[in-house]
């Protein structure tokens, strides 16, 4: 799945639509999605702690086997599957693109964080790169407070929603420094509207974030689907917004414009280009040099000369 995000034709985004293992019912609940008007989609697959089996993870109602069988448990990096891949064309977009809207589909991988090493084994596995997005599943604010420093390769922080021993919760400094660096964080409904005993520390815990981000600021709702019956409208999940904690005329932005922004951040860091020139040391300008002298030594690189020029045609083009 490409990102192909188009500014003027998004409206609603849902973000996490859980893959569980059935593509049947993966393709039940994204033609639901559409049909309730979300034109934007994330197909999550959560492996959870990456030190467990993926099968155990992907189906989790398979019965155990009595014996552990050599290599059944892999290592970390070998418990990332690939994103799963949907044939768009099974689903009927018509009333979408009857108001002017485009079906976007993303691919989102979710893991459980809890130490450095998974953090750095995230940050350079070839598999991680594959998806759309990257969320991750916080619980320490020693974890959280090293990706407000290093988290660029995340999109999302999520967490434990029926947890009642989330302790960065509380600390706003933490959570707000991470959203200053453009990762969002994340609250799912579903379970709330599941059971009445989850109901009370989903609420507790969802409505402690917005209080720390300020009414939901860079945090995004959704279904977290895994069940027809968990997935809903897009005004629907804006009156659960308000449920939350959100003020009203706040609440449609959790599944629009941070939502956008989310995707937006995606994007830019899987078509972000540069371009590096290797020069020996004597080549690089010395201090001593003026400013003017400076760049004239630099404008002598090719690939430095072309994108100062492309940087200007850019701004020429602007103005004209």
């Amino acid at each position: 799945m490409v990102l192909d995000f188009i500014e003027n034709q998004f409206q609603f985004a849902e973000m996490n639509i859980r893959y569980t293992g059935s593509m049947d019912k993966l393709m039940t609940l994204l033609r639901r999605a559409v049909r309730m008007g979300y034109d934007s989609i994330v197909i999550n697959t959560d492996i959870g702690d990456p030190d467990k089996d993926v099968d155990e993870i992907l189906n989790p109602d398979s019965e155990p086997p009595r014996k552990k069988k050599k290599g059944r448990y892999v290592n970390r990096e070998d418990a990332i599957p690939d994103p799963v891949q949907v044939d768009k064309s099974a689903l009927d977009v018509a009333v979408l693109e009857n108001n002017g809207k485009k079906l976007r589909l993303f691919s989102r991988l979710t893991v459980v964080v809890t130490d450095t090493t998974a953090i750095h084994m995230l940050m350079h596995h070839p598999q991680v790169r594959k998806y759309d997005l990257l969320a991750v599943r916080v619980s320490e604010e020693q974890t959280l407070q090293t990706l407000s420093r290093k988290g660029d390769f995340v999109d999302i922080i999520t967490f434990d929603q029926e947890s009642s021993s989330i302790p960065w919760l509380f600390k706003s400094k933490i959570i707000n420094s991470c959203i200053s660096a453009g990762i969002s964080f994340e609250v799912s409904y579903a379970d709330a509207l599941k059971d009445a005993s989850r109901r009370r520390q989903i609420l507790t815990n969802a409505r402690q974030l917005m209080i720390a981000t300020r009414g939901g600021r860079g945090v995004v709702l959704d279904s977290g689907a895994e069940e027809m019956i968990d997935l809903r409208a897009p005004f629907d999940a804006i009156n659960i917004a308000v449920l939350f904690g959100v003020r009203h005329e706040d609440s449609r932005k959790l599944i629009a414009g941070n939502a956008k922004a989310a995707l937006r951040r995606a994007e830019s860091r899987r078509t972000l280009k540069g371009a590096v020139h290797v020069s020996s040391l004597d080549q690089v300008p010395s201090r001593s040099l003026d400013r003017k002298s400076a760049l004239q030594r630099l404008m002598s690189v090719p690939e430095f000369k072309a994108q100062v020029e492309l940087l200007d045609n850019e701004e020429n083009g602007t103005k004209n």
